[in-house]
Order: structure tokens, then sequence, then C-alpha cells
């Protein structure tokens, strides 16, 4: 029962981001409403992966997964939050376009993986895709993070408010965080391939 469980919300949910990822692009790689709220569902329902490593039910380590998770949930609540003429723009690209391709194509990726290996099939390319495209996708999510939160704290411009202060908080803790998130992915991808 468990296990059907698992193959059904990994299954679920690399349908579901591949769907986000389709609409983002034919959209003109922005977010309708339909987007937005299919992001909603998709990264919310990860709260779920917080509830499965802290009842022992998958092998990730739960402060990793809160970690990493926690940063997510404040970026999609951003990301409600945010109209689109406030992104900080950078060369024509976007927080919110560096997230949609990164956090999409990798948990697309990241929940056939699980799917896959639940059903006993191990499929190489997706072995190899799981732990090789993070080398780029990492980065690539972590700055389009940083450039919401940047987004979020100059739309009003800079005042030393509590909201700058907490966020200006969080916005430096990606880089006391990050390193030691990627050396974990820089391990497990020593451990797999």
């Amino acid at each position: 029962m468990l296990k059907t469980y698992l193959k059904l919300y990994n299954l679920t949910l690399a349908i579901g981001w591949a769907a986000l990822l389709i609409i983002y692009i034919l959209n003109g790689c922005k977010l309708n409403e339909v987007g937005l709220i299919l992001l909603n569902i998709c990264q919310f329902a990860a709260v779920l992966e917080i509830i499965h490593a802290a009842l022992k039910i998958v092998s990730s380590p739960v402060v990793t997964t809160i970690k990493q998770l926690g940063s997510r949930f404040m970026v999609v609540v951003l990301i409600d939050l945010l109209k689109s003429e406030e992104y900080i723009n950078v060369g024509g690209i976007t927080g919110l376009h560096l997230i949609m391709f990164a956090w999409g194509i990798t948990e697309i990726v990241r929940y056939s993986f699980y799917f896959s290996g639940l059903i006993g099939k191990e499929i190489k390319i997706l072995v190899f895709l799981r732990y090789t495209l993070f080398l780029v996708l990492y980065p690539m999510g972590v700055m389009g993070e940083l450039l919401i939160i940047y987004s979020w704290m100059a739309k009003d411009g800079f005042t030393f408010s509590v909201n700058d202060v907490v966020f200006g908080i969080i916005f430096l803790s990606y880089f006391v965080f990050f390193p030691g998130m990627f050396g974990h992915m820089l391990s497990q991808r020593k451990k797999k391939l």
C-alpha cells in the first residue's frame, strides 16, 4: 500500500512539473493563472516529502529536506505576491525564468527517477541526469531564488524595515547553506555514478 502511494505521488508530481514547464514555455515564458496555480500545487505538495522523511518512509535526511523545501516555499509565496513588472531583470532574464527551468527540469527528472526506482527499473539516462544536471541547475535555481528575494526587497525601495532585515538575513543565508547543500549532492553523485 505504501509503495503504491509513493509510486502515485512521484508519478503525479513528475507529470505536474512537466505540465507546468510546458504551460510556461507555451505562454511565452510567462506564468499565467493556470501556471501559478500548478506551481503552488506542485511545490506545496512537497510538504509531504518532509513527512515522508520524518516518518522514515524514504531515506532522505529530514533537516536537508526542510532546508531545501523551506526556501522554495518562501520563494513561491513571493512569486504569488510579486507583480510581473516587479521582477529584477538581468539581461532580459528574471529569477522567475531561472527557477521555472531549473526547478521544472530538476523535478521532472527527480520524480521520474524515484518512480522508476519504485517500479524496479533503473533507467540509466535518468540516473545520469539526476546526478549530473544539478551541477548546472542547482546554482541556476539558487540564483533565481536570490533574484526573486532581491526583487521582493527592491520593490518598495530598500529601507531598514523588519521586512528588509528578515529577507536580507534569508538572502545572506543562501551563501552559508548553499555550499553544504551542493556538497551533499556532489557526494551523492560520487556514490551513484
